[in-house]
């Protein structure tokens, strides 16, 4: 008797199931997701702008943005375009002068048989500076 009981129930079980599976309900596509756009939109990003005007100071310790095109530079162990025009030792530590290019501070220098030369750790500039975009940030910022 317990056995047939113990069959009924799941027989019932198991049509239930079926019948759960065979019913198909329409997916609303944005009920998946956290996202607030639809997965089937594709969003068009703000147009990448060098030379926008838009230097800004950076945070103490924070690297500097590159507020110019830098496609054409070509930084190899033998050769640093930056250094061209950033790598004046006259005015390391001089305030800074709207126009003029900023001289690389003291913490990117060492002493090599007395005389000054860029830090081997420094002379790859775009390790740590980037170029300035007109965009948006992507998060906000209290600083």
């Amino acid at each position: 008797m317990k056995k047939l009981i113990l069959t009924a129930v799941l027989s019932v079980a198991a049509g239930v199931a079926i019948t759960a599976c065979a019913v198909q309900q329409p997916v609303d596509i944005n009920k998946m997701s956290l996202e607030k756009t639809s997965p089937f939109e594709t969003p068009t990003p703000k147009a990448y702008g060098e030379n926008a005007g838009l230097y800004r100071e950076t945070q103490m310790g924070m690297p500097a943005m590159i507020p110019h095109a830098i496609n054409n530079f070509k930084i190899t162990r033998e050769n640093n375009p930056c250094i061209m025009c950033h790598g004046n030792q006259a005015k390391i530590g001089a305030a800074k002068v709207k126009g003029e290019a900023t001289a690389m501070p003291a913490t990117h220098w060492t002493k090599v048989d007395g005389k000054l030369v860029v830090s081997a750790s420094r002379h790859e500039c775009l390790l740590c500076h980037a170029t300035q975009a007109d965009v948006q940030p992507l998060v906000g910022t209290v600083h």
